[in-house]
């Protein structure tokens, strides 16, 4: 097994209870995860506003949330006959003002689309 790419200086144990064993156990079946890497993720995720994204993808995310939204207004206002220069300048700072907070919606979009969808 190759060493991995990063490195994890700090080490985190605790004790589950048979029951949340067994329930680890379930979650990670047919997963190519141990239930080691699978409570490691749970804690990132949890950290990430449970999100599950690190850093890096987040501002990824930002940046197709951000582009999303200018071509959707855009289209918009181009359509209604109302985009001008001003406009569209005016629409690219709200976009870049906001990106975190726009993102933040879309993810809580998405979160309750996904928890209506299981019920």
């Amino acid at each position: 097994m190759g060493k991995r790419v990063t490195d994890y200086p700090h080490t985190i144990s605790f004790r589950l209870t048979d029951e949340a064993w067994l329930g680890i156990q379930k979650e990670i079946v047919g997963r190519e995860l141990t239930a080691h890497e699978w409570c490691r993720k749970a804690a990132l995720e949890r950290l990430n506003n449970n999100y599950g994204l690190t850093k890096a993808e987040r501002l990824l995310l930002e940046h197709f949330v951000r582009a999303q939204y200018l071509v959707t207004q855009g289209f918009q206002l181009l359509a209604d006959g109302n985009l001008t220069g001003d406009q569209w300048k005016r629409l690219r700072a709200i976009a870049t003002e906001r990106a975190s907070e726009l993102t933040d919606n879309a993810l809580a979009l998405r979160a309750r689309l996904g928890r209506e969808r299981s019920r």
